[in-house]
């Protein structure tokens, strides 16, 4: 059973990283000679019959890669540390990108987010901004002296005229309906693209 699977993307950065360090012969050589057990870079150049410094080029690659992993070093009889190879425990499957309803929700879920953190923000903020008075050529933003002294309080919900409770409900509902607008034109256009 495989420990992984690893979706890669042709043209990103890992599918091109995989494809250079398998593209030699000699990269393949090196994966069958690791397919029975782990080896050294040394005992690796001796089955195969090849320089160590090539050996050692090809397994760099592929350990970049992500296709072979160090599972073990050991120390030499000269006591330099000596690095065990293996196949990496992973299927590697290259497929285009797959885009899902669930794979839109959750691109803008982070969006949502914003939305509504600032309609929190917003909801917070407003009633410290009405106790001040802006003199505005449109709009002043004061509670009424007329209001009960429960409903003037800071900190409650109530406190906000009726006009700032349709500014903040209108802000979220806007936002929804711009990231509604964002997901529906990426659904149109991953439909065309499918067909």
């Amino acid at each position: 059973m495989t420990d992984e699977i690893v979706f890669l993307e042709p043209g990103d950065e890992q599918a091109q990283k995989v494809a250079r360090a398998m593209a030699s012969p000699t990269a393949g050589d090196l994966l069958r000679g690791l397919a029975d057990a782990p080896k050294s870079t040394t005992a690796l150049s001796e089955e195969l019959h090849i320089p160590l410094t090539t050996a050692k080029y090809h397994l760099g690659n592929l350990l970049d890669a992500g296709v072979i992993e160090v599972v073990d070093t050991r120390w030499s009889a000269k006591g330099r540390e000596v690095k065990l190879y293996a196949l990496k425990n992973q299927v590697l499957i290259v497929a285009p990108q797959r885009k899902s309803a669930i794979g839109l929700v959750k691109k803008y879920a982070a969006t949502l987010g914003v939305f509504v953190a600032g309609t929190a923000l917003l909801s917070l903020y407003l009633p410290s901004l009405s106790k001040r008075e802006l003199a505005d050529d449109y709009l002043v933003l004061t509670v009424p002296e007329t209001m009960p002294a429960a409903t003037r309080m800071a900190g409650d919900a109530a406190a906000l005229p009726p006009l700032m409770h349709e500014f903040v409900t209108a802000f979220f509902l806007g936002g929804c309906l711009v990231l509604v607008a964002m997901m529906l034109y990426e659904a149109i256009n991953w439909r065309r693209e499918r067909n």
